[in-house]
């Protein structure tokens, strides 16, 4: 199946935002980790890793897409 450059520029800026406020979240937990604060840190260690994962995936799936898609001439 081939991707539209515009389905893979959405999928490319989904992943940077996915990759954005879950890298943010990684760097709060690791505070909240340090000072003791945190409630379950187990699974919110689990969701931050999940988050990543998604955003890396997405972002790649994007690259790939745009690399894929011929350009529109015009």
């Amino acid at each position: 199946m081939m991707l539209s450059r515009r389905t893979a520029n959405i999928l490319l800026t989904i992943g940077l935002y996915t990759l954005f406020v879950w890298g943010t979240r990684a760097f709060t937990f690791y505070q909240q980790l340090r000072e003791g604060t945190m409630v379950a840190p187990a699974v919110h260690f689990t969701l931050v890793v999940i988050g990543v994962v998604i955003g890396i995936y997405l972002t790649y799936l994007g690259f790939k897409g745009r690399s894929a898609a011929p350009r529109r001439k015009g």
